[in-house]
């Protein structure tokens, strides 16, 4: 599904397979030897209206769901289980891409902007994709760009 993705779009974005299974930042800079200030990982939220939302911060930081709940206009937000992250988004958690989810918003923490490229959940856990946030930002169906992390 990504890889056609990519294809279909002419991403210069790269997939790539990894050794061994990796579901975290930590397993990415564990296994693969990437800082987590260079990943940028997806995280989907749902609202009280039950509306996905996805999260796409550095891996170093974490979601602030106040600023979350702030820019969506709403008084809660919960992550999605498991479960949800895969008929939502059709990919597992630990391999959510920030691309190649449909009609999902995402929001894209302003700091994954200012690098040049970040590598991320390349569609299962035996796969990353390294990507520039400016094919981020123009491969998404709805997306802005907002302070939503806090480290």
């Amino acid at each position: 599904m990504l890889e056609d993705f990519i294809g279909v779009n002419g991403l210069k974005a790269k997939l790539f397979e990894v050794s061994s299974r990796v579901v975290s930042v930590k397993d990415v800079g564990e296994k693969v030897g990437i800082p987590s200030e260079d990943n940028a990982k997806s995280l989907l939220f749902i609202t009280p209206e039950n509306t996905p939302v996805l999260a796409v911060v550095l891996g170093h930081t974490r979601v602030d769901t106040k600023k979350l709940k702030s820019v969506l206009g709403v008084k809660d937000v919960r992550l999605a289980e498991p479960r949800e992250v895969l008929e939502i988004t059709g990919y597992e958690v630990g391999g959510v891409p920030p691309v190649s989810v449909y009609g999902v918003k995402t929001l894209l923490d302003k700091q994954v902007t200012k690098k040049d490229l970040v590598v991320c959940g390349g569609g299962d856990t035996m796969h990353l994709l390294k990507i520039s946030p400016k094919e981020i930002i123009e491969h998404n169906e709805e997306i802005s760009v907002e302070d939503i992390a806090k480290e």
